[in-house]
């Protein structure tokens, strides 16, 4: 049955944690970190993250909560700082000394940032426009490097992002999957375009002047979510839940996406087509020749992206190519009336001895859709009513080993 948790007081930006095969999750509110075992009900709360600077603003003075990772025996934990961003690590119930959080927490807590885990002690960021960022990141035997630059694209709305091995360590790659205003202003132009970026993940920036603070290997697509039969177009991208495969081309990422007239639906797509758009599709508006190391090429560790290709990418990082959904007819996995608002994805063997995708839905209103895709489409198995009084589900975690 179900078990829940209630706050001892309500938290507006709060972040979860939870390890795979445990009972337990960790939750940051605003200077406290919650910890609650939903199988003995045990809990306690670290209250002690909170910042000495003062701020004649009131909301200024507070530290919320943005990140809570494993890292080693303990826990990272950062947060906004008061305006300074600042980290701690939490072992065993106890905090550390805090230190300097720039480059891995933002300075607001709806600051349009997100970090990235690309491996052990390493973190990315990406910003929006006008963000406070910072290059290299000292961090010391705490965070071995945190690398913070701005993607060249109006306004992003980031929704997720995943590293992904290729056969190759310098070919790895990060994918960013997010929304950002249309260029397009014209009355049936959508507001929103959603995206996906790809990303070196030797990438460490320029070396000019110019190109300092910038990703050089960053380039963009559009996703596209279309009924082909009714021409309905969800544009939004709400969520996304990332199936890896034991070949990386097999990988796959579901994508939730709604549309002004709150419908959702559920686009598939592979990162092997991902990476084909990218690889050999040209750049929107350009029509020079193409340099020897092209945009959005990975260079060899140790090299550096040359200045004409960051040029070039830099001033033209959208390609002409569109990433579609997998199938023949390159439509949606399912649209329904509902208004979705997360998605989980979920492996399970069948009485029949094949394996099943079960997507889990969170809706606006408070319940989970299970629903099991088959080869000819999908089957609702069941509501769950998650939150009684029918509020929204703003977070959802998967165990996969539970």
């Amino acid at each position: 049955g179900a078990k829940e948790y209630v706050f001892p007081r309500r938290e507006r930006f709060p972040v979860f944690f939870h390890q795979e095969n445990t009972s337990s999750i960790f939750v940051g509110g605003e200077g406290r970190l919650y910890y609650y075992d939903f199988a003995t009900r045990e809990n306690y709360t670290v209250r002690g993250l909170c910042c000495g600077l003062l701020s004649p603003r009131q909301e200024d003075n507070r530290n919320y909560l943005t990140l809570v990772e494993q890292y080693g025996d303990g826990l990272l934990v950062c947060g906004t700082g008061a305006c300074a961003p600042t980290c701690w690590n939490v072992t065993q119930r106890k905090e550390s000394l805090p230190w300097d959080g720039r480059g891995i927490a933002p300075f607001t807590p709806d600051s349009n940032t997100l970090v990235v885990v690309d491996a052990p002690g390493r973190w990315r960021g990406v910003a929006g426009p006008g963000a406070v960022l910072s290059l290299p990141f000292p961090g010391g035997t705490r965070v071995a490097q945190a690398e913070v630059l701005s993607l060249p694209s109006p306004d992003p709305q980031f929704v997720k992002a995943t590293t992904l091995r290729h056969e190759e360590p310098h070919q790895d790659k990060i994918y960013y999957f997010f929304r950002e205003d249309n260029p397009d202003k014209s009355p049936e132009a959508p507001r929103n375009i959603s995206r996906v970026a790809q990303l070196c993940k030797e990438d460490k920036g320029g070396t000019s002047s110019l190109s300092a603070s910038k990703w050089t290997t960053f380039l963009k697509a559009t996703l596209i979510c279309v009924d082909p039969v009714t021409k309905g177009n969800f544009n939004w991208l709400q969520d996304v839940f990332f199936v890896p495969a034991g070949d990386w081309r097999r990988s796959k990422v579901y994508g939730l996406f709604t549309n002004t007239w709150g419908s959702s639906a559920v686009c598939v797509y592979s990162f092997g087509d991902i990476d084909n758009v990218f690889r050999t599709s040209r750049l929107k508006g350009y029509t020079g020749p193409t340099p020897e190391v092209k945009p959005g090429q990975c260079v060899p560790s140790g090299q550096h992206t040359p200045s004409e290709t960051f040029k070039i990418a830099d001033s033209h990082p959208e390609v002409e190519e569109r990433v579609e959904p997998l199938g023949p007819s390159r439509s949606p996995l399912f649209h329904n009336k509902h208004r979705y608002q997360k998605i989980g994805v979920h492996e399970v063997a069948a009485g029949d001895g094949q394996r099943y995708n079960v997507l889990y839905l969170a809706t606006d209103k408070g319940s989970i859709h299970k629903v099991v895709e088959l080869p000819d489409g999908v089957q609702n198995v069941v509501e769950i009513q998650v939150f009684p009084n029918k509020d929204p589900i703003q977070s959802m975690i998967l165990d996969h080993a539970r």
